[in-house]
């Protein structure tokens, strides 16, 4: 008599071994699947080792984008020399941008820049210093002088240039490191000539690493009176900064004070008194 009762051992097969198959493949595929996408966007998302500024944006005319026709690479064949509907364009170099070379100096300035404690309103805070001091050295010219500059770079390590901020100058004088000129390495130097066109108040700081190196103080100011010279009698360059949290004016956590004459009648608005003769 046959036991239709007993059971028989599960028959090995692709059945009985799917689950656990499963349970390994689908971790393996979900990690994959939020994995791969973050790694194909790291390494798209890359900077390059070299490239070229030519090869950014689009040609702007004033009338909307214009499509590059050229064939030359570049921003329309600008690296050519010639771009389809535009006349002729020879290349130049930046470095080649400058005021008359042949043109002596109005003004003569010597800076040299360090890496260095300062001394704030009792506190000891790592910055920069120009000329031994933060802010910097005022530099002051009229309208219209030629201003020479000899930049000495005698310890900040990661070096740097000075870029004369508001200021129109010629081109590789501008002070942008890696664009139009190399950043003045440690015991380098660099000399700036421009021409001070703008009158105005304007400021001169670090271009390279410019966000460590302008808030530890490698700044100062410079000042360009207009030709006609200026009506005031008092004139007073204030700079307010903040070191390590610690606010100041003119690199002292105080206030500045200015002295002045007081205001005559006329200058007041009040008739000027008189006596009688």
């Amino acid at each position: 008599m046959t036991d239709h009762s007993r059971r028989h051992p599960p028959r090995s097969g692709v059945r009985a071994g799917t689950p656990r198959a499963l349970r390994i493949a689908l971790p393996i595929v979900a990690t994959l699947s939020i994995v791969a996408p973050l790694a194909w966007l790291w390494q798209d998302s890359r900077v390059p080792a070299v490239y070229s500024v030519m090869d950014m944006g689009y040609l702007d005319y004033g009338v909307g984008a214009v499509p590059d026709t050229s064939g030359g690479g570049g921003h329309g064949g600008h690296m050519e020399g010639s771009m389809a509907g535009q006349p002729m364009a020879p290349q130049r170099l930046v470095t080649d941008m400058v005021a008359d070379p042949a043109r002596p100096a109005d003004v003569r300035v010597d800076l040299v820049t360090r890496q260095q404690v300062l001394s704030i309103g009792g506190r000891s805070i790592a910055g920069f210093t120009v000329n031994g001091t933060s802010p910097g050295p005022e530099i002051q010219a009229k309208q219209g002088q030629l201003v020479k500059v000899h930049l000495r770079n005698e310890s900040v390590a990661d070096g740097v240039t000075l870029h004369w901020h508001g200021l129109d100058v010629s081109n590789a004088m501008d002070g942008v490191a890696g664009v139009t000129q190399d950043a003045v390495p440690l015991g380098g130097e660099f000399t700036y000539r421009f021409v001070a066109n703008q009158a105005g108040t304007y400021w001169y700081h670090s271009h390279q690493v410019s966000n460590p190196q302008v808030a530890g103080g490698l700044l100062g100011s410079l000042v360009v009176t207009p030709k006609s010279g200026i009506a005031q009698q008092v004139d007073v360059s204030a700079i307010a900064h903040t070191y390590g949290g610690l606010r100041t004016v003119n690199g002292k956590a105080e206030d500045l004070q200015v002295p002045a004459r007081p205001a005559s009648g006329s200058e007041s608005g009040s008739p000027t008194p008189t006596t009688d003769p």
